[in-house]
């Protein structure tokens, strides 16, 4: 996605989020004036699902069906272990001082002292980071990003959108994503260059979840599924892994790990 289209997508998730917080102020209103409100039973955090399902439906029926899937069956099958690997170790390592400085942001200072050793040392030692040198030397990746910077600092969400060709997110999480790949040395990459990393990212991350997809085919709802994963997900970042779950909805925990 073009640096342009995102700026474009993120001025419309935002619009619609004052939308819809307006909206909810005005029910408000009219409860305390006493007035008729009919009760709204749809997901709060999802106003736009009418949509979001159709956008779901071309993602997994078209999009995942045509594309995505066969290019990662073909990647997990064909690609050698080790190269698929090298090649996930080299996306990683450009968003390592992604790492470092949202870790700084979030006062993970340990984390951010380690993200920042870690590319120092994979981007030489490691051969701009194909081999994960500094992992066996202690230096252990955690991932920061700047969604979850904002999640710390307390902003909200926004709205739940379903993008073609993107996947779930959130108003939040699509701003932290735009934020992120503006820090070096992500900016540095031609528009072409970044679509190649988002595509290969795209690839090696479906083929990880090649063993959980028929929990997606065999849920009952599966827009409903993959939300309610998504937000798991991302509740499970935010809180380094200790998320306080509600023990009602529970999903497998490789499910979760998979699509980290």
């Amino acid at each position: 996605m073009s640096s342009f289209n995102r700026i474009a997508l993120l001025i419309l998730l935002l619009l619609l989020t004052t939308a819809c917080t307006s909206n909810s102020e005005r029910q408000q209103q009219a409860a305390t004036n006493g007035e008729v409100v009919v009760e709204d039973f749809s997901d709060p955090r999802d106003p736009f699902e009418t949509v979001n399902r159709e956008l779901w439906d071309f993602n997994w029926n078209i999009l995942d069906k045509y594309l995505l899937r066969p290019l990662a069956v073909g990647y997990s099958e064909y690609l050698p272990r080790p190269a698929q690997t090298g090649v996930r170790n080299f996306v990683t390592n450009l968003e390592e001082p992604g790492y470092a400085l949202n870790s700084l942001f979030q006062g993970k200072l340990k984390k951010s002292g380690k993200a920042v050793g870690r590319f120092a040392i994979n981007t030489t030692v490691g051969i701009l980071g194909i081999f994960d040198v500094a992992k066996y030397i202690g230096l252990e990746q955690h991932k920061e990003d700047f969604g979850q910077t904002m999640a710390v600092a307390g902003v909200g969400n926004g709205p739940y959108a379903m993008i073609p060709g993107y996947g779930p997110t959130t108003a939040r999480d699509l701003t932290g994503d735009f934020v992120d790949g503006m820090i070096f040395p992500l900016y540095l990459l031609s528009v072409p260059e970044s679509l190649l990393k988002l595509g290969v990212k795209a690839v090696y991350t479906r083929a990880d979840l090649l063993q959980q997809e028929s929990m997606i085919n065999s849920s009952t709802d599966s827009y409903i599924f993959v939300k309610e994963v998504y937000f798991q997900n991302q509740n499970f970042k935010i809180h380094d892994g200790n998320p306080p779950l509600k023990k009602e909805v529970e999903f497998d925990d490789a499910f979760l790990d998979e699509i980290d």
